[in-house]
C-alpha cells in the first residue's frame, strides 16, 4: 500500500466527515423525490397499469428511473455548489453501496427468469435487507441517521420475510405486492426526506 494511496483515502474520508451536515441536507430532496416516485409507481401498478407477472421487471425499471433522478439531483447540487460531481467522496460512497445494490439487481433478474415459482413478497423483503445494508455502509460517511434508516430497512425486511415464510399474512399477499413495495421504498423514503428537510441545520450554524 503506497503512502500516496493512503493519504488520498484519508483525505477523502476526512472530507466526507467534515461535510456530513451538507451531505445530509443534500440528501433530503433526493429522498423526497425517490419517495414520491415510489408511491406514484405503486399507485400505477395498483390500478393494473403494469399487467400481470411483470412485478420484478416493472420495479427494476422504476429503480433505474429513481437512480437516474437521484443522480440528476446530485449533479445539479454539485453544479450549484461549484463542485466536482464524480468527486473522490462521491466515488467512495458509491463503492460501498454498489455490491449490495448489484445483488438486488441479480435477484430481480432471477425473479424475472423464474416463470414457474415467482414470489414477489420474498423479493421485496430481500430487496429491503440488501438496500438497508447498502444504506448502513454509506452511513459511515454521514451522521448516525442514515445508519439507523439502513437498520430500519434491514429489520423491516427481515420481519416481512419471517412473516411471509411462517404463514399466510393477508397484507403480505401477492395481491398487495405493489402496495407493499410502495410502502417500503416510497413512503419510507418520503418520510425520511421530509424529516431531513424539517430538521436541517441552517447554513450559518454549521
Amino acid at each position: 500500500m503506497s503512502a500516496q494511496w493512503a493519504e488520498e483515502n484519508l483525505n477523502t474520508i476526512r472530507t466526507l466527515m467534515e461535510r456530513a451536515s451538507a451531505y445530509r441536507r443534500a440528501l433530503a430532496p433526493v429522498a423526497i423525490t425517490v419517495g414520491v416516485l415510489g408511491i406514484a409507481a405503486a399507485g400505477l401498478a395498483g390500478m393494473g397499469w403494469t399487467g400481470q407477472n411483470n412485478f420484478a421487471a416493472y420495479w427494476l425499471g422504476m429503480g433505474v428511473v429513481a437512480i437516474l433522478a437521484a443522480l440528476l439531483l446530485v449533479r445539479r447540487q454539485a453544479l450549484q455548489a461549484d463542485e466536482e460531481f464524480w468527486s473522490p467522496p462521491t466515488r467512495r460512497v458509491a463503492q460501498v453501496m454498489v455490491p449490495l445494490l448489484l445483488a438486488g439487481l441479480i435477484l430481480g433478474v432471477l425473479e424475472i427468469l423464474n416463470t414457474d415459482g415467482r414470489d414477489s413478497i420474498r423479493l421485496i423483503a430481500l430487496w429491503m435487507v440488501l438496500y438497508g445494508g447498502a444504506l448502513h455502509a454509506a452511513g459511515f460517511f454521514m451522521r448516525r441517521g442514515l445508519k439507523l434508516v439502513g437498520w430500519g430497512f434491514v429489520i423491516c425486511g427481515s420481519i416481512c420475510l419471517c412473516l411471509h415464510t411462517m404463514g399466510d399474512v393477508k397484507w403480505l399477499g401477492e395481491a398487495n405486492a405493489n402496495w407493499v413495495m410502495g410502502w417500503a421504498f416510497g413512503a419510507n423514503h418520503l418520510a425520511y426526506g421530509l424529516y431531513l428537510k424539517l430538521t436541517a441545520e441552517p447554513m450559518n450554524e454549521e
